[in-house]
């Protein structure tokens, strides 16, 4: 193999130096030409990404210690890796990345987050009483960190468990406390309802913990947990805020998507205001009828005279006690009925092509805003009895920002649609020049290698002028030619001719 590169290098030297200056400094042009096209072209393909199509993520939002511990792992394998965000993502080509994972998870990486119940694992003879508490506390909180690290939004948390010793004085007796420190994904946020979730696990999961013991921070410090889960008026002040602005949201929501449906998307937005009656009331009525009596009893009594001196008489004499009808109600009203209802509706109008290609703004009807109102007074529930209140008016939205948005995203699109014909454009004309580099080299080459051959002049000799040949020597001698063809290609069937040709008789002469 060696002996054939060097013959290769020593005849392509030989050739260099059969090529004049000109063409020399045309076929270096070239080649460099070339080259610096298929870079830029190599150069173009990475920063569009193509490149990366080969490398998948392996890991991503790692600390530095596990990124160091897998880096060393996988260089231990000869694994090919790439390291992106800052270090916290690292990458493998595609082929290998479940060969990776598994020879990772064969070293115990990417490492787990706190330790659960494997942790009893092991042998524990000899372990005192102290340290087998602080083993069960430490495995408790690693349980519940995992399970609270399996919620999509939380990339990480650290539970810190407080249970104190047992006393026997109640009056002694302290609560145990809990604050739970989340590391939320970007761009995520827990709701109320979630963080009321974690409270309830994890006093769920500590034996004598209640969910007011217990602190939720984020990473930035900020209090998630409810801040007044001692102060019971706090609390249900917050309930009742809250009350109300499921109620608002709800009743936006059903309106927005009702006028969605209806006028197209960010045509009409509704804002509902509610006052809500958070006074739990219990009433005891009492009503009497008087027009519907019932007879409840009737005494008859006749009194008998004789001897009288207006002579012997019966006296006849009744009583009766009459029940009048009684209905007695136990009301009790509890919190959050709708008192009153604000709603506030703005409709844009319509947009019409100018003449001169300008969208020019048209008002809707009265008739129009008029159905958007009885729209909206139906779904939100609409009664005059309340005092409910709602306004539609028709406004022309500002809607700069999105036409720049829109404009932006256009321009961005062709310009990305005419990257990519550049592209190909630009690989066409690569592809050709070097076609015709190949063949300009080619014809480079064969010159070199196959010099002209010098005229016979210039060394002095000259060539003699053939004389044309006549048309019956030519003929003859092509006879001759087809004869000596079949004789080599059938010499039997000659044969046969020949001795078929001198076993006839002369021909006589003519005296």
């Amino acid at each position: 193999m060696s002996d054939f590169f060097k013959q290769l290098i020593t005849q392509l030297s030989a050739v260099w130096q059969k090529l004049s200056l000109q063409q020399k400094i045309i076929t270096s042009a070239l080649v460099g030409f070339t080259l610096f096209g298929l870079v830029g072209l190599l150069i173009w393909s990475h920063s569009t990404g193509s490149t990366e199509s080969g490398y998948r993520v392996l890991y991503s939002n790692l600390d530095i210690e596990d990124a160091s511990l897998i880096t060393e792992q996988l260089d231990n394998h000869n694994f090919r890796y790439r390291m992106q965000n800052n270090g916290s993502t690292v990458t493998v080509q595609a082929s290998q990345l479940y060969e990776a994972r598994m020879a990772l998870a064969r070293e115990g990486l990417p490492r787990k987050r706190g330790l659960g119940y494997e942790l009893f694992d092991g042998n524990n003879f000899g372990m005192t009483d102290y340290v087998q508490k602080l083993n069960h506390r430490r495995a408790l909180e690693g349980e519940i960190q995992r399970t609270i690290e399996g919620l999509s939004e939380v990339r990480s948390a650290r539970v810190h468990i407080v249970i104190p010793e047992n006393t026997i004085f109640l009056d002694q007796q302290q609560d145990s406390k809990a604050s739970v420190v989340l590391n939320l994904t970007h761009g995520n946020q827990l709701s109320r309802d979630q963080v009321r979730g974690i409270s309830y696990l994890v006093s769920s999961s500590v034996d004598g913990l209640s969910p007011e013991n217990i602190s939720i921070l984020d990473y930035n410090g900020r209090l998630l947990s409810n801040p007044y889960a001692q102060d019971e008026t706090a609390i249900i002040s917050s309930r009742n805020m809250e009350l109300q602005q499921n109620v608002e949201q709800y009743l936006e929501k059903k309106s927005n998507q009702l006028l969605l449906n209806i006028l197209g998307p960010s045509k009409a937005y509704v804002n509902v205001s509610a006052v809500l009656d958070f006074d739990r009331v219990e009433k005891t009525i009492e009503r009497f009828d008087p027009e519907s009596r019932v007879i409840r009893s009737e005494e008859l009594i006749e009194e008998f005279t004789k001897n009288a001196p207006d002579g012997d008489h019966t006296r006849e004499r009744s009583l009766t006690n009459y029940e009048i009808n009684r209905t007695l109600e136990q009301v009790v009203r509890e919190v959050g009925n709708i008192e009153r209802l604000t709603v506030s509706v703005a409709v844009d109008g319509r947009y019409q092509q100018g003449e001169n290609g300008e969208q020019i703004y048209v008002e809707r009807s009265p008739e129009e805003l008029q159905n958007i109102e009885d729209i909206v007074r139906n779904a939100v529930g609409y009664d005059i009895t309340r005092g409910d209140q709602i306004t539609v008016s028709a406004i022309q939205f500002d809607n700069e920002f999105l036409r720049r948005e829109q404009m932006d995203m256009q321009n961005r699109e062709q310009w990305e649609f005419w990257m990519t014909i550049a592209k190909y454009v630009l690989i066409f004309i690569i592809a050709l020049v070097f076609m015709v580099f190949l063949k300009y080299v080619a014809g480079i080459l064969s010159e070199a290698m196959n010099p002209p051959v010098p005229a016979m002049e210039n060394f002095g000799i000259t060539e003699d002028i053939i004389p044309e040949v006549p048309e019956d020597v030519r003929y003859h001698s092509e006879i001759l030619e087809r004869v000596e063809m079949m004789t080599r290609e059938e010499p039997d069937n000659i044969s046969s001719i020949i001795k078929e040709w001198l076993s006839q008789p002369a021909p006589k002469r003519k005296k």
